[in-house]
């Protein structure tokens, strides 16, 4: 047997580990289960279900405030456009449905008082157009009081008009001249739905309501005295019975 010196390690001895051991000591290789995999994915499609009607909810609620700004927007534009032309533009809506139209009031009077670009009645009942030279031309109709529509799934709820004898009166003036395609569409029986824009800026005092699928209510709202029109929120539907 071979002693080595006190003090001196030993290196005639080497300790060997079972093989078995060492493959103990190696790190497993990583990986998922089927178990781990199916349980991810159901954790993903939960989420899912909670975020979807989210993120739902606020692109509908977007629509229809885009919806809202773009009808201010058109207010705007026929306020501009009776103060060029010097002749009261109308708006009207269908309530319950996505249609409205934009269309001048063609009155009799127009005639010697509106500027050009202007849609006017002649003393004979025929409608034409008046020039910037000062001439008159024939009309076309074909663009007068085109429909137009909201972004689908949004529908006017409401329109409210205040009263106002400026409009009545015009409105009696424009039954005067029936026989107008444009003009005889405004009466003293629906002036309390029309939203009138003056050639002097100002314009009738308004609130028109709309709706999505959801409930949820954007309104625009005018004030006639200075023509401003802005987008209001009226109210929003909760995304569930327990949401107030």
């Amino acid at each position: 047997m071979r002693l080595d010196p006190p003090g001196l390690p030993s290196f005639g001895v080497r300790s060997a580990m079972p093989l078995r051991s060492l493959h103990r000591l190696r790190p497993a290789t990583a990986g998922f289960t089927l178990l781990e995999l199916l349980l991810v994915l159901a954790l993903i499609v939960l989420i899912g279900a909670i975020v979807a009607p989210k993120l739902t909810e606020v692109f509908e609620r977007q629509k229809l405030k885009a919806s809202a700004n773009e009808l201010r927007l058109r207010w705007d534009q026929a306020r501009l456009e009776a103060m060029r032309t010097g002749q009261a533009q109308v708006f009207q809506c269908q309530v319950g449905t996505r249609q409205f139209k934009i269309q001048p009031l063609v009155l009799q009077s127009d005639t010697a008082n509106a500027g050009a670009g202007a849609t006017v009645m002649t003393g004979a009942g025929t409608v034409v157009e008046s020039q910037q030279s000062g001439f008159l031309a024939a009309a076309d109709l074909s663009e007068d009081g085109q429909v137009e529509e909201l972004e689908e799934k949004i529908t006017f709820l409401s329109c409210q008009v205040a009263s106002d004898m400026r409009a009545y009166s015009l409105a009696e003036e424009a039954e005067s001249v029936g026989a107008s395609p444009m003009a005889g569409e405004v009466n003293t029986q629906n002036i309390a739905h029309q939203v009138i824009f003056y050639p002097d800026g100002s314009t009738s005092t308004a609130e028109v309501q709309l709706q999505n699928e959801r409930g949820d209510v954007r309104g625009v709202r005018m004030r006639g005295l200075t023509g401003h029109a802005r987008v209001i929120d009226v109210s929003n539907m909760p995304s569930s019975p327990d949401e107030k």
